[in-house]
């Protein structure tokens, strides 16, 4: 398991505790590094569409309040409360930095998942004219950084 001297850093110390000590086994150690891999995602500031989704549906794992996170966190040998409270603290801090257009990539995707479920053939086409009215927006938007810390689930 390997995390960078600098996600460790900027991370702080419960954080880095939770994550490097209490001598974990070879499976605890592969459970980390999904907790480390998800973290480093959420560090990105690209925001084409592919990275901004990579980042979003981290940051949402991290924060959401679900099963998978908590297994993991279980598995990994690490409290679940300090991983999470390091990561809102990170975000609270402006460690973990969210740019509009990352934002927005996860808001259409939102939109696009909805199309997709929709059976009535009218609403779906109305919902494609939107969403595609909305991608437009997203490329010719400018992309700024978020002065407000994001410190929850977007969904």
């Amino acid at each position: 398991m390997v995390a960078s001297p600098y996600l460790l850093r900027i991370m702080g110390i419960r954080f880095s505790k939770e994550i490097l000590f209490n001598n974990p086994n070879p499976e605890q150690k592969l459970w980390r590094a999904v907790i480390i891999n998800a973290f480093d995602e959420t560090l990105t500031l690209n925001s084409d569409r592919k990275s901004s989704l990579i980042k979003m549906n981290s940051h949402n794992w991290i924060l959401s309040d679900n099963r998978d996170f908590t297994k993991v966190c279980d598995w990994a040998n690490v409290n679940e409360d300090e991983i999470r409270d390091s990561y809102k603290k990170a975000c609270r801090n402006m460690i973990v930095r969210f740019k509009t257009k990352q934002i927005a990539w996860k808001v259409y995707d939102i939109k696009y998942k909805k199309m997709l479920l929709e059976d009535n053939n009218i609403m779906r086409n109305r919902i494609r004219k939107h969403i595609l009215t909305f991608r437009r927006s997203i490329i010719e938007s400018e992309d700024e950084l978020l002065t407000t810390a994001l410190d929850s689930v977007v969904s």
